[in-house]
């Protein structure tokens, strides 16, 4: 196991939660390790959004995203985990999205169990394979993931963002029997939920998404018992309102200033370094 992997490992073995802001591209985590968060999380939604330019509907590539991701960990320390949709494809598709990630640098990825092509977890357009063929796709990733065990496995279920706590408990519980590494939930929005997770989801650690609308306080995660919250927008919905700030300052003619400045930024990204191998020429 690799020494990011094995970090990984023992962050989901230990009693502590971790907060997981989602980046889309190098910069984003360099910014993400650079205020000592622990992990990193590419972001489906926010790789289309922020690279492509497309929507979260499949429209991203496995090629794309593993390029993307193979940029992004050669540039962070921290343990990388990578949302895989659903696999792009069949069976043989799931697999080399397994070992593309896991040789692009990825400590884990997330694999969901949506009908490919999938729809944004956030909207109501959300289609569930059947347990059955959910296990099957599972099932190939996960013995992927064993061939060299330097990436791990993270089970996905949209089955509450369709309104199905039995179902959503259901899957999770057999996912957990395969030996998914983590299982994480989508839609849960309150108090009431996260405590139905705990006392029904035990021996596996636990993954959930931070949106705007939830109901419930980050206490809450920590007290229930989650391992991993996912802050899967924040990032890329700061960017834009950001973004929109200055070019309405500068359509008002006005000069934008910030915090940041230039020798900021080529320090985040080790400019001396770079200036140092030049002038051993």
């Amino acid at each position: 196991m690799n020494k990011k992997t094995h970090q990984l490992k023992k962050f989901l073995n230990d009693n502590k939660c971790y907060y997981l802001p989602t980046c889309h591209d190098p910069l984003s985590a360099k910014l993400i390790e650079s205020k000592g968060f622990k992990i990193s999380f590419i972001g489906g939604f926010a790789l289309s959004s922020a690279i492509l330019g497309y929507p979260d509907a499949s429209l991203i590539t496995q090629k794309e995203l593993v390029d993307a991701t193979y940029s992004i960990c050669n540039q962070t320390k921290l343990p990388v985990i990578v949302d895989a949709d659903t696999g792009f494809g069949g069976p043989a598709n799931v697999y080399r999205t397994v070992k593309d990630l896991e040789n692009a640098g990825a400590s884990a990825l997330v694999l969901e169990d949506q009908i490919f092509p999938k729809k944004c977890a956030l909207t109501d357009q959300v289609l569930l394979l059947n347990l059955k063929e959910a296990k099957e796709r599972l099932y190939t990733a996960i013995q992927a993931a064993k061939e060299n065990k330097n990436i791990l496995v993270i089970a996905r279920t949209d089955a509450l963002t369709l309104g199905s706590m039995n179902e959503t408990l259901k899957r999770c519980l057999e996912y957990k029997k395969m030996g998914a590494d983590a299982v994480f939930m989508t839609g849960l929005n309150t108090q009431k939920q996260l405590k139905i997770i705990k006392d029904h989801v035990k021996g596996i650690p636990l993954m959930l998404n931070i949106t705007q609308n939830v109901k419930f306080h980050l206490k809450d995660v920590i007290k229930n018992k989650f391992k991993l919250a996912l802050f899967s927008q924040q990032i890329l919905d700061g960017y834009i309102d950001a973004t929109k700030q200055t070019l309405d300052l500068i359509k008002k003619n006005r000069i934008p200033k910030f915090k940041n400045k230039a020798k900021d930024t080529l320090s985040l990204l080790n400019y001396e370094k770079y200036l140092r191998i030049e002038r051993k020429k």
